[in-house]
């Protein structure tokens, strides 16, 4: 099943995916905000911004969030996209959980749930930490 709106449309050559990509992009992104058990603005603000307006999409990803173990979620999203998405997902996820400064640790054993079933490299994962905490250290600007 091919769909074509964006990069997160586009999605594995399977029809058996149980979710569109950007609908596993909006689950992993909730999945994400409330690893820590907090729902902060920083967070929210950006998980509108990956949202983009599509209240459907992320309906139906809120849904399944609700009514799915995290465990199942992170699998329903990695069956849901191809290598590109999930290498990109992670650097989304690291974003989105490091928008209030501070990386809780249900927040890392979450991100490094993704990591392990995506089964992203680990110099890969080094680079995104590295450029994601670079992106996000304002102190540079001081």
């Amino acid at each position: 099943m091919k769909y074509k709106d964006g990069f997160f449309d586009d999605g594995p050559d399977s029809e058996d995916a149980p979710l569109r990509p950007k609908s596993a992009l909006f689950l992993a992104a909730l999945t994400a905000i409330a690893a820590d058990g907090r729902f902060v603005n920083a967070e929210t603000c950006d998980l509108e911004k990956i949202v983009r307006g599509d209240q459907a999409t992320f309906d139906l990803a809120y849904k399944t969030f609700k009514n799915t173990p995290y465990e199942d979620c992170v699998d329903l999203v990695a069956c849901s996209l191809n290598e590109n998405q999930k290498t990109a997902l992670i650097a989304i996820l690291l974003d989105l959980v490091m928008a209030d400064g501070v990386l809780a640790d249900a927040e890392k054993n979450l991100v490094s749930l993704y990591v392990a079933k995506f089964g992203i490299p680990a110099d890969i994962f080094r680079d995104l930490c590295h450029y994601i905490s670079l992106k996000n250290n304002f102190a540079l600007f001081d």
